[in-house]
């Protein structure tokens, strides 16, 4: 019984701690399992998957073993012949070849058309093997189906990699344009609310005649101005919150309450930090790129089709062998082992569809070769776009900084001038205004460098595993 309160206490709490983390502002990390684990595009890679899996298996099943039979019976007519035919055949999977086992038996006169169908009481068992010795011995399309099989379900793993890569990167982009909108609204509030508290001391010095009655409509402006630009802020945030919840889910698949999305965390545990950035490491990794990878699937699966056409331009000739024996009383012609060795060649003279099959195979590798090429380039091209966006980004933000903290210190000594009666409203309101704009700027050039580092992290395609600060 304790053992079954204990057991229903710990399900309880762990639900508690479930939802009380489900209720925490979301980090980065938090933000990167949803969308590993509970995003509604596994299931449709994993279905994807399944579908490839299963054209493998109707490959494969193009070797099971055959059981055939054959009967005819006669109702009617001078002959009373019947005839029965059983068949094993195992299909092998080199150079087309096959063994058949066959037991047939027939009973009654035949005419003398069908004298082939013609045993002895206790019928006939024989053996028998087939290969191919040009023209499908090297392959076939029963052998190349089962290999274009395989190769299309490694092309499938690269694309889903290549998916999932994809959808990290929006949904960690999301995430960012989540965060920085709602420190950009924090940053508005809070100027509005520091610009309504002096909008008292104004109005106080307005009623002594220390300031002129404009100088409290231009402050009214700046007052709505500033609200303006706060709803704006507060639209940014709304569209980011609806934004973030389609990659961030529950364990259900569902997209979390935007209502928990209110508020952004002091740390957003970012996975991926331009320090451990290693530029030499990470162009290695392009080679592995799930995008070269598909293409590389796709110039093997070309390769196949070419050797296939190749194979179609063989003449056929194809070696049978059979060993039979009746079994039983009957003629005597059919007394004793019988052994077969059949020989069967054919060459079509005209063989233009298989040269244009050919001739269309070898373009389309090719074409993929180009592609191949064409798509490393541009995979070089962008890390190195953002590394060098990364060399310069962190200048940036330092300088954003510097510029924040001082256009902070001089709208802090414009703010002493105006009090001691030094300044005009109208310069208090500009420095303001280049104080909040620089510290806007020092908190967008602090995200863009997570971008461009996840954009570089991008370009490897290897966003979806685990982030490893190594690389």
């Amino acid at each position: 019984m304790l053992r079954y309160f204990s057991f229903f206490t710990a399900i309880f709490l762990l639900l508690c701690l479930n939802a009380q983390a489900q209720q925490q502002p979301p980090t980065a990390e938090t933000v990167l399992q949803s969308i590993l684990h509970n995003h509604p595009k596994l299931l449709e890679l994993e279905a994807k998957g399944g579908q490839r899996r299963q054209v493998l298996a109707y490959a494969e099943a193009a070797f099971d073993v055959q059981l055939e039979q054959d009967t005819a019976l006669r109702t009617s007519g001078y002959y009373s012949g019947d005839y029965l035919s059983q068949r094993v055949v195992n299909p092998l999977g080199t150079a087309n070849a096959k063994v058949k086992a066959e037991y047939r038996i027939g009973n009654g006169t035949f005419p003398y058309y069908e004298r082939y169908y013609e045993t002895l009481t206790g019928g006939e068992a024989s053996i028998g093997f087939a290969m191919s010795l040009l023209q499908n011995r090297e392959t076939d399309k029963k052998r190349m189906a089962i290999e274009d099989a395989r190769v299309s379900m490694s092309q499938w793993d690269a694309e889903a990699a290549l998916a999932l890569n994809e959808l990290v990167y929006k949904g960690l982009s999301a995430y960012l344009d989540w965060y920085e909108s709602h420190l950009n609204e924090q940053i508005y509030a809070a100027l509005v609310k520091t610009t309504e508290t002096r909008g008292n001391a104004i109005n106080t010095r307005v009623e002594e005649g220390d300031l002129a009655r404009i100088t409290q409509t231009e402050f009214e402006v700046t007052v709505m101005q500033r609200n303006l630009a706060l709803q704006d802020a507060r639209r940014k945030a709304a569209q980011a919150r609806e934004k973030l919840a389609y990659y961030y889910r529950d364990e259900q698949f569902r997209p979390v309450s935007t209502a928990t999305l209110n508020t952004v965390p002091g740390d957003i545990q970012w996975p991926w930090m331009s320090a451990a950035v290693k530029p030499a490491l990470l162009q290695s990794l392009i080679a592995q790129h799930p995008a070269l990878t598909s293409l590389q699937a796709e110039m093997q699966l070309a390769k196949n089709k070419l050797r296939l056409a190749k194979n179609a331009l063989l003449p056929t000739l194809d070696i049978e062998a059979k060993l039979a024996r009746d079994i039983g009383s009957g003629p005597e012609n059919l007394n004793g082992t019988e052994t077969k060795v059949g020989l069967q060649f054919s060459m079509p003279l005209g063989r233009r569809q298989a040269k244009a099959d050919e001739a269309k195979a070898s373009l389309k590798l090719r074409e993929i070769e180009a592609v191949v090429q064409t798509t490393q380039d541009a995979l070089e091209r962008d890390m190195a776009v953002g590394l060098q966006a990364l060399q310069y980004g962190k200048t940036m933000a330092e300088l954003q900084q510097q510029q924040a903290v001082l256009t902070e210190k001089l709208f802090s000594q414009e703010q002493k001038r105006f009090e001691m009666g030094d300044s005009d409203l109208f310069l208090l309101n500009s420095r303001e205004s280049q104080a909040i704009s620089a510290r806007l700027n020092a908190v967008k050039a602090e995200i863009e460098i997570k971008r461009i580092v996840l954009g570089i992290y991008y370009q490897t395609g290897l966003l979806a595993q685990t982030p490893d600060t190594s690389l």
